[in-house]
């Protein structure tokens, strides 16, 4: 069987290149931001705003002059994206929608238990009235339609329409036509998809080979990734050890993957077969340049490894009391190179204002350059530019400065 062996800094330099963050924004416009979710097969969705969503986070750290509207209009317009579950809620190219059948049924299977749990099961009873009540009026936010509410007290949706409409489109039977800040616009499925699309059947003969294609594409989420459990593995099915491992083992017998060893570490890592090309890329050499890391950059999945690769631990203490929080609520991973060297807390952005940094965090183990500081002045011009900020305030400057 073959075996890949490599150092921590090696793999390191490959996750970093792999993710598009080795060089001046690897991707370009709407293509650049299609190719790349190719690559990792999805991007987190998370609601929170505080300089930008999550995908946004991830997409402006790697797309050339990114501007949020090119992922709305792939996802509202040319339909080419969608929001749909994958790991988590998350943002994928719509070719992979007869793939997501089991998912969608999961899903489905899942928000019943949890409207029984909530007492609010009598939501899908509603269904065909939802669906007439679309075909009728068109797309439409769940508070347009007044079938009742929830039972007092108990946490979840408020009125019976947000659950109906919710457990809907965790079924598959609506899409997101729109968002209007963060609150979903239903439409019928079929109103959103091309029906060629909506008719491919599921395309693989049994449970099984669904299984071996799930685990090998969440393999092309982070690039190399371990059979450990962890934030890599979230999700249905492949969350679930012992079916991993079965799966694993058939898809390194085919040949799809590929066992990677790291030196220093005990744990199998694997690396999809068709991905060893850019194992060549590892004799070219990572620009000195920053990236602001999203909270759930595909990168940072996975915070035991990000811990045991680049030395750095993470957490994200956006639910935590703020007693509790050891840095800030909303709090960005800075990567130089292919080092995480930083981190920092901004203020909640709108409008065109300064963009104001609450804290900046150095790594105590990182001794700071002229270099790296010229490179975080770069990175702030580029980022200020995708939040349409007047720059950084000067205060601000003071704080990274130390």
């Amino acid at each position: 069987m073959k075996k890949i062996t490599m150092s921590k800094g090696e793999l390191r330099k490959f996750l970093v290149m792999y993710q598009g963050l080795s060089s001046p924004k690897s991707f370009k416009g709407e293509e650049g931001i299609k190719n790349f979710i190719n690559r990792v097969g999805c991007i987190q969705y998370d609601p929170l705003n505080m300089v930008g969503r999550n995908a946004d986070l991830v997409l402006q750290s790697r797309v050339e002059n990114y501007n949020p509207m090119m992922l709305e209009t792939l996802l509202y317009n040319k339909r080419e994206l969608i929001d749909g579950w994958d790991k988590m809620m998350a943002i994928y190219s719509i070719k992979d929608w007869p793939y997501f059948e089991k998912v969608r049924l999961r899903r489905k299977e899942e928000t019943e238990r949890v409207l029984h749990h909530r007492g609010s099961i009598e939501a899908i009873n509603h269904v065909d009235v939802a669906k007439e009540y679309i075909e009728k009026n068109g797309a439409t936010l769940p508070s347009k339609l007044d079938i009742g509410r929830v039972k007092s007290g108990v946490w979840g949706h408020g009125k019976l329409s947000s659950a109906t409409m919710d457990y809907m489109w965790n079924s598959g039977i609506l899409g997101v036509k729109e968002k209007k800040n963060t609150q979903k616009v239903y439409d019928l499925i079929e109103n959103l998809l091309p029906k060629e699309l909506l008719d491919v059947k599921e395309p693989f003969n049994n449970d099984n080979d669904f299984y071996k294609w799930y685990v090998k594409r969440r393999i092309g989420s982070i690039g190399i990734y371990w059979d450990r459990n962890g934030g890599g593995w979230l999700g249905h099915f492949v969350s679930d050890k012992n079916l991993r491992k079965k799966i694993l083992k058939e898809l390194l017998e085919d040949g799809e993957i590929i066992l990677v060893k790291v030196e220093g570490l005990n744990e199998t890592f694997y690396i999809r077969a068709d991905d060893t090309l850019m194992l060549d890329n590892l004799n070219s050499s990572i620009d000195k340049k920053a990236n602001f890391m999203a909270p759930l950059d595909n990168l940072l999945w996975d915070r035991k490894l990000v811990k045991d690769i680049f030395d750095f631990e993470y957490s994200w203490e956006v639910y935590k009391p703020v007693s509790k929080r050891q840095y800030g609520y909303y709090v960005l991973p800075v990567l130089y190179g292919d080092q995480l060297v930083a981190r920092f807390e901004p203020e909640m952005h709108r409008g065109n204002e300064p963009l104001i940094i609450k804290n900046w965090w150095w790594e105590e183990r990182y001794q700071v350059t002229e270099e790296a500081m010229a490179a975080m002045m770069e990175c702030f011009e580029i980022f200020c530019k995708y939040l349409k900020a007047d720059g950084l305030e000067e205060s601000s400057w003071r704080k990274i400065k130390g």
